[in-house]
């Protein structure tokens, strides 16, 4: 249930909440390193928050998000590689999930206006299955995540040299919104 309190209210009681329970030694160790041991390329939908799916702490991952997880904007692959170069996190994960507002948009060809890239993205992960299978959008939702781990090879020197040189993995994942269960792929 959504509390009756303007936005800007609910922002500073929940800073307030979080400052109190924060432990502030954790703190102290963040302002003077930032090491994360993952990056995370997931979607910007608010149901899916990688801190919460996977019960990490503060400065455990880098997380980028956007509309359908994909990586088609050059400033998610540069984050991404630097993550990977700057901050040498070990592993790179892409986490799709189940009820994706972005896969829905490519059945109900809605105007893409600036997530063109993301769609296309959604539409090529589509094709790659078979007619039955293209109709489900959970499905559609795995096979983009697939294709994003294969984009992100293909087109990152930074992201392919490490895991060449053995410093880091990546995998893929779908989020099922619905029991929280995640599975890897």
């Amino acid at each position: 249930m959504r509390e009756n309190l303007d936005p800007k209210t609910r922002l500073m009681d929940g800073n307030d909440m979080f400052r109190r329970l924060a432990d502030p030694d954790l703190l102290t160790r963040l302002t003077k390193a930032h090491e994360p041991f993952i990056a995370i390329l997931t979607c910007s939908d608010a149901r899916v928050d990688p801190a919460k799916v996977f019960n990490l702490s503060l400065g455990d991952a880098f997380v980028v998000r956007t509309a359908g997880n994909t990586a088609s904007d050059p400033s998610v692959l540069g984050s991404l590689e630097y993550a990977v170069d700057c901050l040498e996190v070990k592993a790179l994960l892409v986490l799709g999930h189940t009820e994706c507002g972005a896969v829905k948009a490519t059945y109900e060809c809605a105007d893409p206006g600036n997530l063109d890239g993301a769609l296309k993205d959604i539409e090529c992960a589509k094709s790659k299955l078979d007619i039955a299978d293209a109709k489900d959008h959970a499905l559609v939702a795995e096979s983009n995540v697939r294709l994003q781990l294969r984009k992100l090879g293909d087109t990152s020197t930074i992201i392919r040299d490490a895991m060449t040189r053995g410093e880091l993995v990546m995998f893929g994942a779908v989020l099922d919104i619905g029991t929280g269960a995640v599975k890897f792929i």
